[in-house]
């Protein structure tokens, strides 16, 4: 996924038009997240923790796996795109830990997706 794709994907939506696409599928705009340059990564990021935080993401162990996944990516390539933004991402991951079953997200299929979460958000405390 190209950064070109991702902008195009978002270009001049507002918070509610990309929570919208996220609840959606998610599994469609995880990488356009993933691949985004920091600001626009920043910007958008509240529409998917908003997604993840509500009901409508119960059951969805995609999304939960691999916003997982988007958080260690940019953490090991970017780190300077969460710093700004590292207190209301450990806060997001605290929710989402708070009640993860409800992800329906299981061991067998994606690993330890909990430990993960944890140890991002040791990094980011860090």
């Amino acid at each position: 996924m190209d950064e070109e794709y991702a902008l195009r994907m978002f270009l001049e939506k507002t918070l509610a038009q990309a929570e919208a696409m996220f609840r959606e599928q998610f599994s469609l705009h995880w990488e356009d997240l993933t691949y985004m340059r920091a600001p626009a990564f920043r910007f958008y990021l509240p529409a998917a923790i908003k997604y993840l935080l509500s009901e409508d993401a119960n059951g969805d162990a995609d999304a939960a796996s691999t916003f997982c996944y988007v958080l260690e990516s940019r953490l090991a390539r970017d780190p300077a795109a969460l710093i700004p933004i590292a207190p209301a991402v450990e806060d997001a991951i605290q929710k989402i830990l708070a009640n993860f079953d409800r992800f329906e997200c299981s061991p067998e299929a994606y690993g330890d997706v909990p430990s993960r979460y944890k140890a991002l958000a040791d990094k980011l405390v860090a």
